[in-house]
């Protein structure tokens, strides 16, 4: 079992949506770009199953320790039906799509956090200092 392979796990996912905010916030600094079509990330293993993965990857034979590859690709979103520019940007969408993005952040930070003061209760002997 490798220590700090929990955090390095919610780590590849923090990478993710710090990658998405920044393509989802770029977006809207297009709004006004004719024919932009906006982008997005697409992942090959879901959210719920990377979080499971991370959560349950103490050991090799522990369920959906075996998920290793967390990788993500830019797409076109195809979502918005462009405007008379040919733009398809919504800013509604968008912004939508940042604020579950912050979420599902905010959330593993948390998760992070967690791990790593359990990992400095351990280190100081089950003491808080």
């Amino acid at each position: 079992m490798k220590l700090l392979e929990p955090v390095e796990q919610l780590r590849v996912g923090l990478d993710y949506h710090l990658a998405r905010h920044n393509l989802l916030t770029s977006n809207l600094a297009h709004v006004d770009t004719p024919g932009y079509r906006p982008k997005d990330l697409e992942r090959r293993a879901s959210f719920e199953t990377s979080l499971t993965a991370a959560l349950t990857a103490t050991n090799e034979r522990h369920f959906g320790a075996g998920v290793k590859d967390q990788g993500f690709r830019v797409i076109t979103d195809r979502g918005a039906a462009p405007g008379l520019d040919g733009n398809s940007v919504s800013i509604d969408r968008e912004a939508v799509k940042i604020a579950a993005n912050n979420i599902r952040y905010e959330t593993i930070s948390a998760l992070v956090a967690d791990e790593l003061s359990g990992l400095s209760w351990a280190a100081n002997d089950g003491r808080n200092g």
